[in-house]
């Protein structure tokens, strides 16, 4: 045993001896290594989150514990810098390659979308690292560069939380459809949707709160029923409407569910024939433009969009595909009213498609009244997420036309009188 221990010295020794440069070398480079490793592990899990600080040890002299400081500081520095800018680079491609309104913006406001991006960078750049206050970058994106754009198609940062499930995030769905509402042991609350009360002895206000008949409470998001589809079409059907001369139909603030809602409950009862209508969708050939194109489509039943140019509309640059969406109404039995009917709309109602049902009810013959309103809810489409803030942006990138290729934002609301012309009047004072 010990001639085998021996040998076995020996050749360890041997091989030293013949390697010693080699062992010096390799010592040192795994005394370096180890070393790195050290440093390195805690210095690289500071940059990747700057909640994570380099380890006190026991005894680290005061300039170590100095400089360890300085580096987390300067670490969180560059991470909130390089977030903030990249999500800003990200925002401004995005927007450039899907939104269909920065010719529209340059044409009304004078503002060019790319040289306002740069201008705005630039401004986030030499604040972007030291800045602290809370919610600076949210108002940063809002005050310094989304408010100059305009708010055509419901440009605006959406306030959404980010721990939503991704299938929110789709269009059309933020709001409409949870498990909450087909659990049969969630009694959900309805809330009351058709306020009538008379405004004079031949007059009538009937108050419409929503379109749509799923919501969430504002802040703490439980689910509750708007309304019972059934029993409002029972409940319109049920008035009285003896010695009434006019009808005041109230949907100011309502921006989704026109389809749904106002076509079948408040329009096909009173109209005296057949109506039908043609209007058009074009978008970008990107993957959220197509993305939003292919839900309304779902949505619509509308046919896959084609090239743009054969349609021969005078349409903004970005849009390469577009689609023809066509709207149906018929009489239907329902609200038995022959006078006067006066649609009471605000800035929320001309929306995204629904200048085009709002358009119907003018050629029915109901009575236009517009109020011009800001801090609106524009009609709901899809938004996607900054990467390294969590905000979200939201905007329509379906650009909506006439029959004639004529934009809706660009033509904008369309009325027969303005609510403040109209209070004088005794069926709207009130």
């Amino acid at each position: 045993m010990r001639l085998k221990w021996y040998l076995f010295r020996s050749k360890i020794a041997l091989f030293f001896s013949r390697n010693k440069k080699f062992g010096t070398i390799a010592g040192w480079a795994a005394l370096v290594g180890i070393v790195a490793v050290i440093f390195a592990v805690p210095i690289t899990m500071s940059i990747r989150n700057p909640d994570i600080q380099l380890p006190q040890f026991h005894g680290t002299p005061q300039a170590l514990i100095d400089f360890r400081q300085e580096w987390s500081l300067a670490a969180m520095q560059l991470r909130r810098e390089r977030g903030r800018l990249n999500d800003f680079v990200m925002m401004v491609n995005h927007i450039q390659e899907n939104y269909p309104f920065t010719e529209l913006t340059e044409q009304r406001y004078g503002v060019d979308y790319l040289e306002l991006a740069i201008i705005v960078f630039n401004e986030l750049a030499y604040v972007a690292r030291y800045e602290t206050t809370p919610g600076f970058f949210n108002n940063f994106l809002r005050e310094e560069f989304l408010s100059h754009l305009g708010s055509f198609g419901g440009l605006a940062l959406a306030g959404h939380p980010t721990g939503m499930p991704p299938w929110i995030t789709q269009p059309y769905f933020f709001g409409y459809y949870d498990w909450q509402f087909t659990e049969d042991r969630l009694d959900l609350p309805i809330r009351e949707n058709i306020i009538a009360q008379m405004l004079s002895t031949s007059a009538m206000h009937l108050r419409i709160n929503s379109f749509v008949p799923r919501g969430y409470m504002p802040g703490n998001r439980n689910p509750f029923w708007y309304f019972c589809f059934d029993n409002d079409k029972e409940y319109l059907t049920n008035l009285n409407f003896d010695g009434i001369e006019d009808l005041v139909i109230d949907i100011r603030g309502l921006s989704n569910g026109f389809r749904g809602y106002f076509l079948p409950l408040i329009l096909e009862p009173n109209l005296q024939s057949p109506v039908s209508t043609r209007f058009y969708a074009f978008h970008a050939n990107e993957d959220f433009a197509n993305n939003v194109s292919s839900r309304y489509r779902d949505w619509y039943g509308a046919t896959k969009p084609t090239s743009a140019t054969g349609f021969g509309f005078n349409l903004p640059e970005v849009v390469t595909l577009g689609f023809p969406v066509d709207v149906a109404a018929t009489p239907t039995a329902g609200m038995d009213f022959d006078g006067r009917i006066w649609l009471l709309t605000d800035s929320a109602n001309f929306t995204g498609p629904n200048f085009a049902y709002l358009q119907k009810a003018r050629d029915a013959g109901f009575t236009i009244v517009y109020e011009e309103s800001e801090n609106i809810t524009n009609w709901d489409t899809s938004f996607f997420r900054l990467p390294h803030s969590g905000i979200s942006v939201r905007f329509n990138p379906l650009y909506f036309t006439d029959a004639a290729g004529r934009g809706f934002e660009a033509a904008g609301a369309f009325y027969d009188y303005r609510l403040e012309d109209v209070t004088k009047l005794a069926i709207l004072s009130s």
